[in-house]
């Protein structure tokens, strides 16, 4: 199977069946694109557009809330994702499948607002990943890959193979963002 992720390939790269591939990548593309950062560039403003700290801060959070939907998932043993609606699907098709990231507003919980120190945003965001990759393995042992485990504001139900691809592409993303003001 192609996961689209470098290194997704049998073998140490899988746990039960999931590939480790997409969140070590998206571990590796904000390594690189913080590596070497001061504070000031990480802090430093960008009128009309969000900081190096607020990306990272948006992502944490991004990570977090998903980690946190999953965990009262694993809690209660009640999966309460829905299946999507044809658009949802269809914007699902574009970001997670193909990649592609129309202009859209973050969800209201994942917007940055100050809620991380900007001294912490790296260490932040890592702790996050973690939580993410061990409650996604959590729940896939629980639940299995192909099923709906938790609603993404904007696609609906998505299957944990899914959510491992979203987080690479979004962050993916948002690290050509980072590059792009480390300048």
């Amino acid at each position: 199977m192609n996961y689209d992720a470098p290194g997704a390939k049998k073998g140490s790269e899988y746990t039960h069946g999931m590939p480790k591939a997409h969140l070590q990548s998206a571990r590796e593309a904000i390594e690189r694109a913080v590596e070497g950062l001061s504070p000031e560039i990480i802090a430093r403003g960008v009128t009309g557009r969000w900081s190096i700290a607020e990306i990272l801060e948006h992502l944490t959070l991004a990570f977090s809330a998903n980690a946190a939907w999953l965990e009262r998932a694993l809690a209660s043993g009640e999966l309460k994702a829905r299946p999507p609606k044809l658009p949802e699907l269809l914007v699902r098709i574009l970001v997670v499948d193909l990649g592609y990231f129309p202009k859209a507003k973050a969800p209201e919980l994942t917007r940055p607002s100050g809620s991380i120190p900007r001294e912490r945003s790296v260490t932040s965001i890592f702790a996050a990943l973690s939580r993410l990759e061990t409650t996604l393995t959590r729940v896939s042992e629980r639940f299995g890959d192909e099923v709906r485990v938790a609603n993404h504001p904007y696609f609906a139900g998505l299957t944990v193979r899914q959510w491992r691809k979203f987080h690479w592409r979004h962050t993916r993303h948002h690290m050509r963002q980072v590059r792009d003001r480390r300048n």
